[in-house]
């Protein structure tokens, strides 16, 4: 329907997504039983260690960001039972309690990221078949993306930066910069956002909105963080720096790319080109990463790559009026652009996709989505077991398999990034030009 939905519309709407989410939910929740594949039992180590009075990173290691940690020790005032966990939850009261109570807990997540969503299809005046498409993508995350949406804690950072997004396009800049600083210090991605939302108060207030904006967003993420640098700075500042320095992953665009001309190359005869695995990982996390010359070359030309697009992004949006429809094209662009190029893809980053790309709207937008949902279900079949068979054997099928799936998330990159790059082969608009100038004059 062409007709923009009015708040009535949104309402109803989003009830039916949130049934839809929990229906669906449940639905996966009911299937969960391959525990071995969770993170779960890392997490309720975490959580029950906090529970007990421990402090996390100084009396014992934590590979994720500070903002995470409200996710690991929920569960475990709410829903701890007596005795020592057993991490299988079809057998243990302890580890079935506290599985529970975390799926719980990401489902309400998803919840308020679909509530949040609706206000951001309010600010956007999204048409009543663009918001039914937007909302319904949300509440059938879990079916689309499986058990992954409940078993790991990125529906955290993904509800914080849907709220983020929602407040900016509701013109509320310093709470947005608020929210976006938590969700940074829950996990790294949201940070490029930050430049995006700069330049919107830039625009919309001028230069002393923008530094407000920055202002308060890094504020939030050093009342989250600093605490823990103070008592233990050496482990605290770990769990970031563990994450910006993991190996080149086996699933992501460019180790796939290697293990199959790897392969290619051993079926022809000339070796394997030197590549493995290493399935303990080559950083200081747990992962399965690709070995041997050709991944580091292969995977530092991908991250160059994804930081030319994604600086691209940010230029062509200093270029640009700041207009709502853009700025969330350009939010899943750069979002995008880590997903798909970066050295790392684990299978529930494609979650971070999920408050963004279902705002773009029109043809560019449906198509987006569309890619999105595909994304999401090709990612479902393929872990954990298409997963396993592919470390430990590197068949032809699982190889190709995992190619067509990162192609799908290249594809989605070049929808949402294509108008930003082609705008930079074109001169600005008098009308951009004039709205720069405005700007410029504008106060905090």
């Amino acid at each position: 329907m062409r007709r923009t939905a009015t708040a009535r519309d949104l309402v109803l709407l989003a009830l039916a997504a949130l049934g839809l989410l929990v229906a669906t939910a449940g639905f996966e929740w009911s299937r969960a039983d391959d525990a071995s594949s969770w993170d779960v039992p890392l997490y309720q180590s975490f959580g029950d260690r906090m529970a007990d009075g421990e402090v996390p990173y100084r009396d014992f290691r934590v590979e994720y960001p500070p903002g995470a940690l409200p996710a690991f020790l929920l569960p475990s005032l709410v829903s701890r039972a007596e005795g020592t966990p057993v991490y299988e939850p079809e057998l243990n009261d302890a580890a079935r309690g506290y599985a529970r109570g975390f799926a719980t807990l990401m489902t309400l997540l998803l919840a308020v990221t679909v509530v949040l969503t609706a206000v951001s299809l309010r600010a956007l005046r999204a048409t009543v078949g663009d918001a039914a498409l937007a909302l319904g993508l949300v509440g059938a995350t879990p079916l689309l993306l499986g058990e992954l949406v409940l078993t790991r804690f990125d529906a955290l950072p993904v509800a914080l930066t849907a709220g983020a997004v929602a407040a900016l396009l509701s013109g509320r800049r310093r709470l947005a910069a608020l929210v976006l600083g938590l969700a940074i210090a829950t996990k790294l991605y949201p940070l490029l956002l930050l430049p995006l939302f700069a330049i919107v108060a830039f625009r919309r207030a001028g230069g002393r909105a923008a530094a407000a904006v920055v202002g308060i967003a890094t504020g939030a993420v050093a009342v989250v963080v600093l605490p823990f640098l103070t008592i233990a700075p050496g482990e605290a500042w770990f769990s970031i720096r563990a994450q910006l320095t993991r190996g080149l992953q086996v699933e992501s665009l460019p180790g796939s790319v290697v293990l199959a001309l790897g392969r290619v190359a051993d079926e022809l005869g000339l070796g394997a080109l030197g590549t493995g695995v290493a399935e303990g990982g080559t950083g200081e996390v747990r992962s399965a990463d690709v070995t041997g010359t050709l991944g580091s070359v292969v995977g530092s030309l991908a991250g160059l790559l994804a930081v030319a697009v994604v600086v691209a992004i940010w230029v062509a949006a200093w270029r640009s009026d700041a207009e709502p429809a853009r700025v969330v094209r350009d939010c899943a662009a750069v979002v995008a652009a880590q997903v798909a190029l970066g050295r790392v893809l684990s299978p529930q980053f494609v979650l971070w996709l999920v408050p963004l790309v279902p705002l773009v709207a029109g043809r560019r937008g449906r198509l987006a989505s569309g890619l999105l949902a595909a994304a999401l279900v090709l990612t479902h079949v393929w872990f954990p077991d298409l997963y396993r068979e592919y470390v430990n054997e590197r068949g032809a099928p699982e190889t190709a398999y995992l190619l067509l799936r990162n192609g799908v998330l290249l594809a989605l990159l070049v929808v949402l990034a294509a108008p930003s790059l082609r705008s930079l082969l074109s001169p600005s608009s008098p009308t951009a030009a004039k709205r720069t100038n405005a700007g410029t004059t504008g106060t905090a």
